[in-house]
């Protein structure tokens, strides 16, 4: 059977609407039976009876002459019906394709109607149950075709299919529970013809362990929130402690405080005097309250008072001007002060100034103009001064060696930054930040550090603080050669034996035995022996509770000793 050529659609000719090119019929042996469009060109014969052969049931191929095509097989006993479609149309009939395509695919098409795990239910755009699977009846306890044709409200409470209809946006895997008791999985798409939303289809998981379903994606959810909790906790922390104060290794309490008081420091135009021992730090305080302040983007100027004679003091901090004295530059030069205009100054070690420069320190700061030495015109400067020292100020100035109104134009802030015996807590993240810090400069893999080496350096006095803690850190890991770092790579240059450190299944009382020589009261030995027992473990305060015999609320007592508001009743 054949038809005219009259009938044949061109390849040079638009495809229609529907995408359909063309139709051939033929037998099983490849004889044509009838063609209908592009079928009709003999080369779009070949390849369909090749395909009809090849036994495949869908196939896109483009010929010379005719535009890309989808053919699809439908096979009816002794007759293979092909249909050619346009290959930009293949999204409008997957479902012909589906059902053409899969032999068995009204049986796939009835596990998703049917399916005892899942429930199915279509409303149209007014909100009118059209469809609802039989799963879905029984667990509604509806009678077959009950709920149909009736509004989806009415036979689903708070089943949003008309907010989806009206919103257009899909809501994916939503608890919802029709009576109060049992919680379900449910899922609600907008359909979509012609652009316009035309109806809305239900999915609700009934069965195949919904509840635990339901709980895992509940625990799930509960573990995301409590991390995206501690992200922003973070991120939080972060937004407050700047980079410059993170460099202050050390979570104890004097470490907190002082961090906390150099963000508020920071953002006033006030001299700040920074207090304590040698080693702990006090040029790190000054670069963070630099760095945090209004004149951050302007330069800071260190100085260390100590490092220059006296003769030469003066004509760095002011500058001089050209041929002042033998060995100046010609053109002279600007002083410390000049340099950190509308910046920063910071004096260290200003405890050990002389006398006689004091008063003239004193006149810079009260009136901020400088000279230059060998010249008699003023310089107006802006700057802020940060000022450190490890001597006792109070003593300097009771005894006359610091001038009292200087100090007060020094301390219009003071800071303490507590030695490391103060802080016996951050010894162990102090010394893993030098470790990371040492290995990462040589290209060195990070080595193990043995149990016994936290607890030695947690007992250790520690006078040259945190540089001295560093300084045996590094000498330490260049005797390791890259391995575990043991106690006798630290004792090495020590006098005597090395000091055995306990096991962690020792008796705790070898915390307080190893408390230093001199003689003390009891509640600091207590209070010794427990930032021992915290540094060994490193900071779980369980176990070193558990390894002093104590309870946790009474190591939260000894590591922050208050007063107790009423007496301790005794024992018996």
């Amino acid at each position: 059977m054949n038809v005219s050529n009259n009938d044949t659609l061109s390849a040079a000719d638009p495809p229609p609407a529907s995408g359909l090119l063309g139709i051939l019929i033929c037998t099983v042996d490849g004889q044509i039976i009838w063609a209908q469009g592009i079928a009709k060109q003999p080369a779009v014969q070949e390849a369909v009876v090749a395909l009809t052969h090849a036994q495949e049931r869908r196939k896109v191929f483009a010929l010379d002459g005719s535009p890309p095509c989808i053919a699809v097989v439908l096979v009816h006993e002794q007759t293979r019906v092909v249909v050619l479609r346009a290959a930009d149309k293949r999204s409008e009939d997957l479902l012909f394709d589906f059902v053409a395509t899969v032999p068995f695919s009204a049986a796939v098409l009835n596990h998703f109607l049917t399916n005892s795990y899942d429930a199915v239910s279509v409303a149209d755009a007014q909100g009118v149950l059209r469809f609802i699977s039989p799963t879905h009846e029984r667990w509604l306890g509806l009678r077959p075709g009950e709920a149909l044709g009736r509004p989806a409200a009415e036979i689903l409470p708070n089943s949003r299919m008309s907010e989806v209809v009206e919103s257009g946006k899909a809501e994916i895997g939503y608890p919802y529970s029709p009576d109060g008791v049992s919680t379900r999985i449910v899922s609600r798409i907008p359909i979509f013809q012609d652009g316009k939303v035309v109806g809305v289809l239900g999915h609700t998981l009934i069965k195949g362990k919904g509840p635990e379903v339901v709980g895992r994606m509940h625990r799930e959810v509960s573990r995301l929130q409590s991390e995206v909790l501690r992200y922003k906790n973070q991120l939080h922390q972060l937004r407050q402690e700047p980079a410059a104060v993170g460099r202050l290794i050390g979570d104890s309490a004097p470490m907190q405080r002082l961090r906390q008081e150099i963000q508020q420091a920071a953002q006033f135009d006030v001299p700040v005097l920074i207090l304590g021992e040698s080693g702990v730090g006090k040029e790190l305080v000054a670069k963070a309250l630099h760095e945090l302040s209004p004149r951050r983007t302007h330069p800071l100027v260190n100085l260390n008072l100590t490092a220059l004679p006296a003769s030469l003091l003066e004509a760095e901090l002011f500058g001089y001007a050209p041929g002042t004295f033998t060995g100046s530059l010609k053109a002279g030069r600007s002083g410390k002060f000049e340099s950190a205009d509308a910046g920063t100054v910071f004096l260290d070690e200003v405890g050990d100034i002389p006398g006689d420069f004091q008063v003239k320190l004193l006149r810079v700061l009260e009136d901020r103009v400088v000279e230059r030495l060998g010249e008699h015109r003023p310089r107006q400067i802006d700057f802020r001064l940060i000022s450190a020292t490890h001597r006792n100020m109070d003593q300097l100035v009771s005894t006359g060696q610091f001038r009292l109104d200087l100090f007060y134009r020094l301390a219009g802030v003071t800071l303490h930054v507590p030695s490391l015996r103060e802080r016996v807590q951050d010894v162990l993240p102090l010394a893993r930040h030098f470790m990371q810090q040492f290995c990462q400069r040589n290209n060195w893999p990070l080595p193990e550090m043995e149990h016994e080496v936290a607890p030695y350096l947690a007992q250790q006095p520690w006078p040259g603080n945190v540089r001295q803690l560093r300084q045996r850190i590094e000498e330490a890991l260049v005797f390791s050669a890259g391995k575990r770092l043991t106690l006798a790579h630290f004792e090495r240059n020590s006098a005597g034996p090395p000091t055995s450190a306990p096991s962690r299944h020792a008796d705790p009382a070898p915390f307080s035995a190893r408390a230093p020589s001199p003689p003390r009261l009891l509640k600091e030995l207590e209070q010794d022996a427990a930032k021992q027992a915290l540094a060994f473990f490193a900071g779980n305060k369980k176990q070193a509770a558990k390894a002093l015999g104590v309870s946790r609320s009474h190591l939260y007592k000894l590591l922050d000793p208050k007063p107790p508001p009423f007496p301790e009743p005794t024992t018996k």
